[in-house]
């Protein structure tokens, strides 16, 4: 059985931050962007939460996700 590793600084967990800073920017709930936005309610929910499972996400996704936000995904190794 091989064990996920935990990363200190884990890039989508700082990711997930800024989601929720900018949907409380304009909107009263994840719920609202979502339906204001097109966005489907069940992937953001396990992209915000993810101890419901899924860790890793496409980055289509991602970049979806960033276009309804009114954002830009910006992938960088530094």
């Amino acid at each position: 059985m091989q064990h996920k590793k935990k990363y200190k600084n884990d890039p989508l967990s700082e990711l997930r931050r800024q989601v929720r800073q900018l949907i409380y920017s304009d909107f009263k709930s994840v719920d609202r962007f979502c339906l204001d936005k097109g966005f489907e309610k069940s992937t953001m929910s396990r992209f915000l939460n993810p101890k419901s499972g899924r860790t890793e996400y496409k980055i289509h996704t991602l970049d979806k996700l960033a276009r309804k936000l009114g954002r830009r995904l910006v992938i960088r190794f530094e």
